[in-house]
């Protein structure tokens, strides 16, 4: 019997080890926080004192993309791994944004929600034994637990209505961090996957007065100046170095990889991202580009930088690669597994990135000169990156003034050196001819290989 009961003991004692060895995931992702909006990436009026010092221990990402230029689609490519037009969430509502008689097509109709026949990361993680929070803003239809998730907190779930701040004067950013906090405690003894998905800082621009105070009377530095935007990333400075510190009071970091990522551009009328060009909405690198960096002592070498492009569909597989879980079967993934990086990596197998965005999204005040046209953020637009070109297809011209006949004069394709030109101002498109074919012909197969559905006619078809 003692022997049976130390066989059982050992047991227990393998698998309790083999659980911790793998690593636990904690995902913070922040909502409208712009490439330029945070220290480690140049900023000298926002103040992130704490994100920065986790930067600077860990890896900084300087050509980290998200998957759209606004937040529902890119949580859907995050969540399932897969491009828009495999999921179909383009937008956030409707597709057919602004006025009528100022769109020239008909616009896809968008999807609201993840379809549950799509695998999202927390039921890849699942097997492996990983319990997983979703916790903030979760925007893509159903519920976290219909999706996998263990725990699902929103803000309707800690009583707040509409805005930042309860009635009794309470700060969603810090209740979703007290959430956070609680999640970690409860199972820092089995591998978890935390999703922490800020409101903050999106629209309303609401912030806790007395940090609001402290930025009145610093100067603002161009587009960087208004004080109750600031205070709203101070507060979320201060989330992160308290889940962080949550991690070391428990053990837990040098087995925790800690992300910090955005899911769009900066909102226009409060910030910029200079010298990128535009901002939330948008397809230029404003829009896409998101600050980012992976934060595990031990596992990854300090002050090291990245600039390998990498995309939110990336964070899929590598959470399923770091945790040991399987890829699912018969469900295509569109990202990659970016952990060699981790380790000094220069390289990916892969030398292209795409974007799809068939609807419309209407212009606000700010940032109109750096926008295609004065009515819209964006019109219908795919977009693919390869090296250091990168190329947009606007289908209105495309579809209505020739395509590729006609593509010398119909201002269908705009073509950027990204490296030469990284505030995407001298349109190449008629000058690179060859690159410029290149990248269409990439392009347009792989809107064929994911059947993205096309705005205008139902029959339309792209001539190659």
């Amino acid at each position: 019997m003692k022997r049976f009961s130390g066989l059982l003991f050992l047991l227990f004692l393998c698998i309790f080890i083999q659980a911790k060895e793998k690593p636990n995931i904690v995902f913070i992702l922040i909502d409208d926080l712009g490439w330029k909006d945070v220290g480690f990436m140049g900023t000298e009026y926002y103040e992130t004192p704490n994100i920065d010092r986790l930067a600077k221990g860990g890896m900084i990402f300087t050509q980290a993309y998200a998957n759209a230029a606004n937040c529902a689609p890119t949580r859907a490519c995050l969540l399932s791994g897969q491009y828009s037009p495999r999921h179909g969430l383009f937008t956030v509502g409707n597709s057919d944004r602004g006025k009528s008689n100022d769109r020239r097509l008909v616009p896809v109709e968008n999807n609201k929600e993840i379809s549950l026949s799509k695998i999202t990361i927390a039921e890849a993680l699942k097997p492996a034994g990983y319990v997983s929070a979703a916790i903030g803003k979760w925007h893509v239809g159903n519920t976290p637990q219909l999706q996998g998730f263990d725990i699902g907190v929103e803000k309707p779930d800690v009583g707040f209505k509409q805005g930042h701040f309860k009635d009794d004067g309470e700060y969603l950013t810090d209740r979703l961090t007290d959430e956070a906090v609680k999640f970690i405690k409860e199972n820092k003894n089995k591998p978890f996957f935390l999703y922490l998905a800020h409101h903050a800082v999106h629209t309303p621009i609401q912030a806790k007065n007395e940090i609001v105070t402290g930025f009145k009377d610093k100067p603002g530095i161009d587009c960087h100046n208004d004080a109750t935007y600031a205070a709203m990333i101070q507060s979320v400075d201060e989330s992160v170095a308290r889940v962080n510190q949550t991690l070391e009071v428990l053990g837990l970091s040098e087995n925790t990889i800690l992300i910090f990522f955005s899911d769009n551009g900066g909102y226009g009328p409060k910030t910029c991202m200079k010298p990128l060009r535009g901002g939330k909405g948008m397809y230029y690198e404003g829009g896409i580009r998101e600050p980012m960096f992976v934060y595990w002592p031990g596992k990854i070498k300090p002050e090291t930088m990245c600039d390998v492009p990498v995309i939110s569909t990336d964070f899929y597989p590598t959470f399923v690669k770091l945790a040991g879980a399987k890829y699912p079967e018969n469900y295509p993934l569109d990202g990659l597994n970016i952990s060699p990086l981790f380790n000094g990596g220069k390289s990916l197998q892969r030398d292209k990135l795409f974007w799809h965005f068939p609807g419309y999204l209407q212009a606000y005040g700010a940032l109109k000169d750096e926008s295609r046209d004065p009515l819209f953020r964006t019109r219908p637009v795919s977009v693919v990156r390869k090296g250091d070109w990168k190329l947009l297809l606007f289908h209105e011209e495309w579809i209505l003034d020739g395509g590729r006949e006609k593509i010398k004069t119909n201002n269908s394709v705009e073509l950027y050196n990204i490296k030469k030109d990284i505030g995407e101002k001298i349109n190449l498109c008629n000058i690179e001819i060859e690159q410029r074919d290149e990248l269409l012909d990439d392009l347009l197969n792989w809107q064929k290989e994911t059947n993205a559905s096309i705005p205008g006619k139902a029959n339309f078809e792209y001539k190659m």
